[in-house]
């Protein structure tokens, strides 16, 4: 169709679109979030090894929890200076504004603010219904007023609040955002979808005009879910704690947020960048040791825009038992990646049992380990995927994606 025949809302609403987004690509700061409530040695040294890649740190600093005081957290204020880089405070109310004495954790998050003065930046993580915004935006203000004049203050904002006529009045108390883009959603089915993501972001943006920053997942989650498909529990960095069964039996189900589609949502952004988009802070700094955390190289990958393509590969490995071998899936390459949707194995195997998330199926001459639950295989990691019979070197493993 020409563009003379267009209709002429159609034509302005594109030039709008256009108008708004920038066309050149655009390389964004990177911020990570540090959550960890007991400072070990790992945590120390993914700091040190993530420091070049990062413009600023926000730091899990205190916490409110039901009706008690601000906890502060102990963090270690030297390992922050050696890093060289920025470190904003962060303080998660976990517990209803309404429930709270506003005027005593107003002095709290004042003297806390105080106890880092090389931070020019407060961060507040309130998690509250959409209600609840105009209460929240009134206690913001109140902060402020006891703040000095030079701290400027930041909040978390959450999906759910885009469509809330009290998001403007919030927004306008603080001096920047950050867009929760990652959620453990109702019935929990994903952890990260990228075209609501991309959505949310140009909604916040046609909302504010202050600079505002995207939180992407780097991470995975094991959700347990109840009879009536209420979250039970989640396992990420621990596993659950020791309870009775009865509170965390029920479906189970791994949510992770795949490096290759959190890098293509990047790209994305950063080709074409909407208004006041400031940068990306990363939930959470990868440590060692934590398996529901993308590996440190495939993060590095990701933020330095150098991925590589996922080398999945599928072999035979001798049994615990003459005349049976195992269906192995290892991941041969520099970055992480997804569970195939199936692995196939030829005849003369025959295949027995599938195992870690995959189940047997056997179509003719072929046994078909399909995939019931997804999983993130790290780079150099592999996975039993079930168990065949026949002899050794005889039987070949096809990878159905």
């Amino acid at each position: 169709m020409s563009v003379h025949r267009l209709p002429v809302a159609l034509l302005a609403a594109m030039l709008l679109i256009a108008c708004q987004e920038k066309a050149v690509s655009t390389v964004f700061e990177h911020d990570a979030y540090v959550w960890q409530r007991r400072w070990q040695p790992a945590l120390l040294a993914a700091m040190r090894d993530s420091a070049d890649l990062l413009r600023a740190w926000r730091i899990l600093a205190g916490e409110v929890e039901g009706q008690a005081r601000l906890r502060r957290i102990a963090v270690d204020m030297e390992a922050i200076t050696a890093s060289g880089r920025q470190a904003i405070p962060v303080v998660r109310i976990a517990a209803p504004l309404a429930t709270l004495d506003q005027a005593a954790l107003i002095a709290d998050l004042v003297a806390l603010s105080r106890a880092w003065p090389a931070s020019p930046t407060l961060e507040i993580d309130h998690d509250c219904g959409t209600r609840q915004l105009a209460d929240y935006a009134r206690f913001l203000v109140a902060l402020r007023r006891a703040m000095p004049p030079s701290q400027r203050l930041s909040l978390t904002v959450l999906p759910d609040w885009l469509d809330a006529g009290e998001l403007d009045g919030l927004l306008e108390t603080v001096d920047e955002a950050v867009l929760q883009l990652h959620s453990l959603d109702k019935p929990a089915r994903r952890l990260f979808d990228p075209a609501r993501a991309r959505a949310w972001t140009a909604s916040l943006s046609r909302h504010t005009g202050k600079p505002f920053r995207v939180a992407l997942p780097n991470y995975g989650s094991r959700v347990v879910l109840d009879g009536q498909g209420r979250i039970a529990a989640i396992e990420s960095e621990a596993p659950i704690a020791e309870r009775p069964v009865s509170e965390v039996s029920g479906e189970s189900r791994e949510l992770f947020a795949a490096p290759a589609t959190v890098a293509a949502f990047l790209r994305g952004l950063e080709k074409t960048s909407p208004p006041h988009l400031a940068g990306v802070v990363w939930f959470r700094l990868p440590l060692a040791g934590d398996q529901r955390a993308w590996t440190h190289a495939t993060w590095r990958a990701v933020i330095t825009r150098r991925e590589t393509p996922v080398r999945l590969a599928g072999e035979l490995q001798s049994g615990d038992q003459p005349g049976r071998q195992t269906v192995v899936l290892r991941n041969a390459g520099a970055m992480d990646g997804t569970l195939p949707a199936a692995l196939v194995v030829k005849a003369p195997c025959r295949g027995i049992t599938g195992s870690n998330g995959y189940v047997l199926e056997r179509e003719g001459g072929e046994s078909v380990f399909l995939r019931r639950q997804n999983a993130l295989l790290r780079a150099g990691g592999q996975v039993i995927v079930g168990l065949v019979e026949c002899r050794e070197g005889t039987g070949r493993v096809r990878i159905d994606e």
